[in-house]
């Protein structure tokens, strides 16, 4: 018998040598920007990918640039325009929608999304990973219709099920909770394919120890022309900038807090935001990379949910919400509570009366951080990497 450290050399070689055979193949990871989230889970898995494999590249596809323009609209624009404008009646289509087998008709999505499926065949990917339920079933559809024998994973990033994750091309569901497990196993999933692994996040978003807090909050201040000796209050609408983030900010102004504002791609927003004045308090910035900053930095976030929840549970930051509409959201605005991580408030006053609550006792903010260990799950990533790379190297073998 060959000593264990031949054996492990053995091994490691054979890896190598694996992924330098598929090395011209990347792994795709088909995203559609309805929103932030799905986009910023994929990147979170591409950095997890990088750390362990650089033989393999990687590549983002957003999804509705390879749509029809009718498809395009019925799945991003039609979607954002009820989404701001109507909610209500965004949460009862998204109601009907979850118990649905389909998000879409197949012969839809294999006309509308033709650009698609001949890039995935010109491209011949060693895997694939998609992020939101309706990229889910295109790449089914995809790997069943060009016969692909590769990985496909589906990341649900919700607390909720929708049926149309189910499809037999699946070879892992990666959810948030075990809170869905037993939803995705009745509807169809195999047990064995089903893993609680958390909301994939970038690496950024980690909680930092007392000091390194207090070093972070004391260098970012001073790049952002901020007091480290105030409360810092961070207001964000998501990537779409949406939510009563003008009534928030105006209602918070007679509080001695210091106020940074996250209106994403909502250029408008900005542009509104930014007339309210009092720039030495309150602080205007639109898509930025300084996120996982702010978030370790903060006092308290006023947010919609969403991927934030996950990313500010991470970071160790209590959530102020306000009620959001029928859907996934709806579940986490009730953890809020349940867990003891935040408000769950109605009303732009009562985010007001929050804030000034919470800023009084520091007590309970204090032990809303420490419970916040309990929900962030911080290594989805990481372990969605490895999984497709021993995945990747076994269909190779």
């Amino acid at each position: 018998m060959k000593p264990a450290a031949a054996q492990i050399l053995e091994k490691s070689e054979a890896r190598t040598i694996a992924c330098e055979r598929i090395s011209a193949r990347p792994i795709l990871l088909l995203t559609i920007q309805n929103g932030a989230a799905h986009t910023r889970a994929a990147e979170a898995i591409v950095e997890a990918w990088r750390q362990i494999n650089k033989q393999i590249p990687t590549r983002i596809i957003e999804v509705s640039a390879f749509m029809s323009p009718l498809a395009r609209f019925t799945h991003v624009s039609l979607y954002l325009w009820l989404v701001k404008n109507i909610p209500a009646v965004w949460g009862k289509i998204d109601a009907y929608q979850k118990r649905q087998p389909q998000t879409s008709p197949e012969w839809f999505y294999r006309r509308h999304c033709r650009k698609l499926f001949k890039l995935v065949e010109q491209i011949q990917p060693a895997a694939i990973v998609s992020t939101e339920v309706g990229c889910g079933e295109i790449a089914a559809l995809i790997k069943r219709d060009l016969k692909l024998k590769i990985p496909l994973v589906a990341v649900n990033l919700d607390f909720e099920a929708d049926r149309a994750w189910i499809q037999p091309e699946v070879d892992l569901y990666c959810l948030t909770t075990d809170l869905i497990q037993e939803t995705f196993t009745r509807q169809g999933a195999k047990s064995e394919t089903v893993k609680i692994w958390g909301a994939p996040l970038g690496s950024k978003f980690r909680r930092l120890t007392d000091p390194e807090r207090q070093t972070e909050r004391e260098n970012f201040c001073k790049l952002f022309k901020l007091d480290p000796d105030e409360p810092i209050i961070l207001v964000s609408g998501g990537g779409e900038g949406l939510g009563k983030i003008e009534a928030i900010v105006n209602s918070l102004l007679h509080q001695p807090i210091q106020i940074v504002v996250l209106t994403g791609r909502n250029k408008k927003l900005k542009t509104r935001c930014e007339k309210i004045g009092f720039f030495n308090r309150v602080h205007i910035l639109g898509w930025t990379d300084k996120v996982p900053d702010l978030m370790k930095i903060a006092d308290i976030l006023i947010s919609k949910l969403g991927l934030t929840f996950y990313e500010a549970m991470s970071c160790g930051l209590p959530i102020i919400a306000l009620e959001p509409p029928p859907g996934a959201e709806r579940i986490q605005y009730e953890l809020l509570e349940n867990y003891g991580v935040g408000r769950a408030v109605k009303t732009v006053e009562e985010v007001t009366k929050a804030v000034g609550e919470l800023l009084n006792d520091k007590k309970i903010l204090q032990t809303m951080r420490i419970n916040t260990r309990a929900v962030g799950q911080t290594k989805a990533a990481e372990k969605l990497a490895l999984w497709i790379q021993d995945r990747i190297i076994k269909s190779d073998d």
